[in-house]
């Protein structure tokens, strides 16, 4: 795939500029030429960015480090603002606390009161309050109706709800019991946030205090079909509401093709069918860190519909996961130069079976993996091996809908054919992310659909293309492709991100003339990413001061070729995971190449 080029948006004036967010944000500034860059949204399949450690609180946004963060109450000096799209389980930070006695009794300080901030914004509705993992039922006033938060006609436990308006007034029940410290000028406008009452009972509270979250619908977001605002979970709108905030790209209206977000808009409020109801085609329903960058933030947030983002002519435009019409057919005529066809991708690139998370309602809200996208045609074609790669989706809360986007990009991956395309004027038609027909019968092909994912002016007035294959089939979808998720599906470890994998077990090695093979078990670890080979040509203790790392494998086996005869060679191998954590190193193993060694005469 292209490699990602960040974007300059300053920059980007020409009307010849084009650029694609497809799990990222693209860019492309070539000298004085201008040009374009495309990325698929499956880009963080072939290079996941492991997360750098941090000195403030955990990212929120990735599925990795946050279902736990973004479900736990934060207690620290600083922290970022978090902004909830959809409909998600949050929690958030800290902002006050106040103990006092309980009215009429002695100075024990029975009574604690927390306030907590749930988004950055006003948000629809502030649904269910959960102590721990546990809903706690409450009446219409706030206090808990049931034991243990109440008990013998004793409430334990009321929770008071602002959903942050712009007119929100202060909360009275802090007012009247924080002895001053909370004042009518304490009106937490444009915050939305829940004021916890808590009375101490050792049977209420006979673990500790609790971690108090929220079922929240977010957001309201600006529909252009209604030309209004209102709360939705639709993805494109999702997407459009971070491109226009200021919290996100800034983008004014102008800069916006309403069109494109319109259609892909409609896409996403289609019903498709689950295992046994429907569903809408994609939802968006997560939260996001300010403390990321927005190219971080758009590709979770695009993983949810499948998405291309593009930029050109001086407007945004987005796709979704379906198939588009082809705008354009280039044929011979067209061309000012030799068309190049690669016809298959590299075995790094190529995967036949995609696993990943998503965030699961029924299971507390926690990163959970959904079922395997795997096809067995491809498996064969892949001489039998299972070759995994991972999706995660931290925005999609449904296992059908992430088995829908998993399997969009699976049918991507394999669709192989690449071309590269030197057109004339003609390219000044399409754009990035277009889909054009291609008819070269010299190379067999005939109507081939294919996307735009790289365009590049040339000095020559051309138009360079790069064309990847497309075609309806990748986005069609059946009932029957679906997986049940089963009564205990794998529940992603919170901390997991900071577990290293195993080491690779049996490994060996056999040598032949003039090659080393070196094998072991494969690695089936859910986090698994790849192993690194490092090689020398005597044995060491300390691999990673003195050997070389070689190759980065994909699979449990590789084979080290053009070496001399005689030749011994040293090898050590470690697992990665997708989070960047590595194992302990396996090794050495060394072998000797059969082959007769090279004699080498110098004459004087």
């Amino acid at each position: 795939m292209p490699q990602v080029i960040p974007v300059v948006l300053g920059a980007v004036a020409s009307n010849f500029v084009s650029g694609v967010v497809g799990g990222g944000i693209i860019g492309a500034i070539v000298g004085g030429v201008v040009g374009s860059a495309v990325v698929s949204f499956t880009a963080p399949i072939f290079a996941p960015k492991p997360k750098q450690a941090k000195f403030s609180a955990p990212s929120v946004t990735s599925i990795s480090t946050g279902s736990r963060g973004r479900t736990e109450m934060v207690n620290q000096p600083i922290t970022a603002h978090r902004i909830v799209y959809g409909r998600t389980r949050v929690s958030g930070p800290l902002v006050f606390t106040h103990s006092r006695p309980v009215s009429g009794s002695d100075n024990k300080l029975d009574m604690l009161h927390w306030v907590i901030v749930l988004a950055a914004h006003e948000v629809e509705e502030i649904d269910d309050i959960l102590f721990n993992d546990e809903t706690v039922p409450l009446d219409g006033n706030g206090a808990a109706t049931s034991e243990p938060y109440k008990r013998d006609g004793t409430v334990y436990a009321s929770i008071y709800k602002h959903l942050g308006a712009s007119d929100q007034t202060a909360d009275q029940v802090l007012i009247d019991n924080s002895g001053g410290q909370w004042t009518n000028a304490h009106r937490l406008r444009g915050l939305a946030y829940i004021h916890a009452e808590m009375r101490y009972d050792d049977k209420a509270y006979a673990s500790g205090t609790p971690n108090i979250s929220a079922i929240v619908k977010g957001r309201k977001v600006y529909d252009p079909r209604l030309d209004d605002y209102e709360w939705s979970d639709n993805a494109a709108l999702c997407v459009l509401d971070y491109l226009l905030s200021d919290f996100g790209l800034g983008a004014s209206a102008e800069e916006i093709d309403m069109n494109s977000f319109i259609a892909a808009a409609n896409v996403c409020d289609e019903t498709v069918a689950t295992l046994d109801a429907t569903e809408k085609r994609y939802t968006c329903n997560g939260v996001v860190d300010l403390n990321d960058s927005a190219r971080d933030v758009l590709e979770s947030m695009l993983g949810s519909c499948a998405g291309y983002l593009t930029y050109t002519g001086g407007k945004w435009r987005l796709q979704v996961g379906a198939y588009y019409e082809p705008v354009k057919t280039f044929d011979e005529s067209f061309l000012r130069d030799a068309v190049v066809m690669r016809p298959h991708r590299s075995r790094r690139q190529l995967f036949n079976t995609i696993k990943g998370a998503f965030v699961s309602p029924d299971h507390n809200w926690q990163a959970t993996d959904y079922p395997a996208v795997a096809s067995d045609l491809y498996i064969t074609e892949d001489s039998g091996e299972e070759i995994i790669s991972t999706l995660d989706l931290s925005f999609t809360t449904s296992h059908t809908m992430a088995q829908r986007i998993a399997k969009i990009a699976l049918e991507q991956i394999r669709r192989q054919r690449q071309i590269q395309y030197p057109a004339n004027l003609a390219g000044f038609q399409v754009m990035a992310g277009n889909t054009v027909a291609v008819d070269l019968t010299r190379f067999g092909i005939n109507g081939l659909p294919c996307r735009v994912v790289n365009w590049q002016m040339t000095e020559e007035m051309g138009v360079d293309l790069t064309l990847d294959e497309d075609g309806e089939n990748i986005y069609a979808f059946s009932q029957s492709d679906l997986k049940t998720i089963g009564d205990a599906p794998q529940v992603v470890v919170p901390n997991n991100q900071s577990v290293p994998p195993h080491e690779p077990n049996n490994v060996t090695a056999t040598a032949g003339e003039n090659y080393i093979t070196i094998s072991w078990d494969r690695i089936t670890e859910s986090d698994f990413r790849y192993v690194e080979v490092w090689e020398r040509t005597s044995n060491t203790s300390d691999p990673e001061t003195d050997a070389a790392r070689i190759l980065e494998v994909y699979d449990n086996s590789f084979t080290r070729n053009l070496l001399a005869g005689s030749e011994t060679r040293y090898y050590w191998l470690r697992a990665v995971d997708r989070y960047g954590n590595k194992s302990d190193f396996a090794g050495p193993v060394e072998a000797t190449t059969t082959g007769d060694q090279t004699v080498v005469l110098v004459l004087e």
